[in-house]
């Protein structure tokens, strides 16, 4: 029989790991912890315990790292508020007049849009009209409550992120980097259906998906970002200790086969559709173009894991296809496309593996030479087509 109480552990782990939840956990406990210190602080912050739940809050940030930083901000924010405030109402008399609450906004506006202050520059303004305006004759005892009170929330906030199970993003990072691995071989999968396919045809879902990818690599690339940040300060990486290196290689490479993933996908659109006077390829070159393309996927499949075969498979076939490209260099007009999708091809295994030799390469001067001006040719042509771009 289960035990019950080992049920209910898993279900708080599970619920404590939903991001979202354990932060509000977490701000909960340590507005309530600085609410029950602020009363006991000396002196006079302690007739302004209110402010102390607020710096808990402002404290509070999904990794360790950003509640140290934005706390820092936070209070460098309110003493630059603190000070504009004063300095207004040292230089006059009585109540608060319109003047200086024009002046507190307009310079706490202007301040406002330094972006180094984070955090911070929504408590210049705040601050500085909080002081002119409810500080009165206590102006300097407000501004002392004010910002120790504010300290003594921050202090908690960040103290309670660290020893709360601070979380560690490393996981998710993993995890979205192989989904969109998994992704890029499959949209290369699909153009090379494409050159399977009877020509012309109308679909363009293939470009639609492959569209979408660079929207997709910025937000795996925030996340490899907001995984590395919840490292810093963390004492779990102490017991985790991933070192995310080597997400951030595998993320450069990613971006990079999915810029070259873009323009295969343009061409083989062209191609497809038997643009005329666009773009083009002779039939007997689509075979050879559909087997390298899925050669080159299978190379984005299997990286991670045992892949030499797949990287000499794929340079075979790359190699192959630009054999059949040289042998019918007599018809150019017809090879534009060919030529451009083996040199994208080519780029995509050397971002994979850029110093592996296990097999072989177009080694042909004059070739390559040739394929790189038909490339240049096609580049132009491409330029000229911005409809094929449609899709996206």
């Amino acid at each position: 029989m289960p035990d019950p109480s080992r049920h209910r552990l898993r279900l708080l782990g599970t619920l404590l790991g939903q991001p979202r939840l354990l932060l509000a956990v977490k701000a909960a406990l340590a507005a309530a912890l600085s609410w029950w210190i602020a009363p006991h602080i000396p002196g006079v912050a302690a007739n302004y315990p209110y402010y102390a739940p607020l710096g808990a809050v402002i404290a509070m940030y999904p990794t360790v790292q950003s509640s140290l930083r934005e706390g820092i901000k936070a209070i460098i924010g309110v003493v630059i508020g603190i000070g504009l405030a004063t300095l207004v109402i040292a230089l006059q008399t009585g109540r608060p007049g319109v003047l200086a609450v024009a002046v507190v906004v307009g310079v706490g506006v202007l301040i406002g849009g330094i972006r180094w202050l984070g955090a911070g520059r929504d408590w210049v303004l705040t601050v500085g009209l909080f002081v002119l305006l409810l500080g009165g004759a206590n102006s300097e005892d407000y501004s002392m409550g004010y910002i120790v009170q504010l300290g003594v929330g921050i202090t908690v906030g960040v103290v309670v992120n660290i020893v709360l199970v601070p979380p560690l993003y490393t996981t998710q990072a993993e995890k979205r980097l192989r989904r969109v691995q998994a992704s890029l071989a499959d949209r290369l999968d699909e153009v090379a259906g494409v050159f399977e396919a009877t020509w012309p045809i109308e679909d363009d879902d293939w470009e639609r998906r492959v569209g979408v990818l660079p929207e997709t690599l910025r937000h795996v690339r925030d996340t490899v970002q907001f995984a590395d940040e919840s490292r810093r300060a963390n004492p779990r990486r102490i017991f985790r200790g991933r070192d995310i290196a080597g997400d951030y290689v595998d993320l450069v490479v990613f971006e990079r086969i999915g810029f070259h993933l873009q323009d295969i996908a343009e061409v083989s659109g062209l191609i497809a559709r038997r643009v005329p006077g666009r773009i083009g390829l002779v039939d007997e070159l689509a075979a050879p173009l559909a087997r390298a393309t899925h050669s080159v996927a299978e190379v984005i499949r299997a990286r991670g894991g045992d892949d030499a075969d797949a990287f000499r498979r794929a340079r075979r076939d790359v190699e192959a296809l630009w054999r059949d490209l040289d042998d019918r260099r007599r018809d150019a007009g017809e090879l534009s496309g060919g030529i451009s999708v083996a040199v994208s091809l080519d780029r995509v295994v050397a971002a994979l593996d850029p110093g592996d030799d296990t097999a072989p390469r177009p080694t042909d001067t004059d070739s390559i030479e040739t394929q790189e001006a038909h490339d240049t040719d096609s580049a132009d042509d491409q330029a000229e087509a911005p409809e094929a771009r449609s899709g996206d």
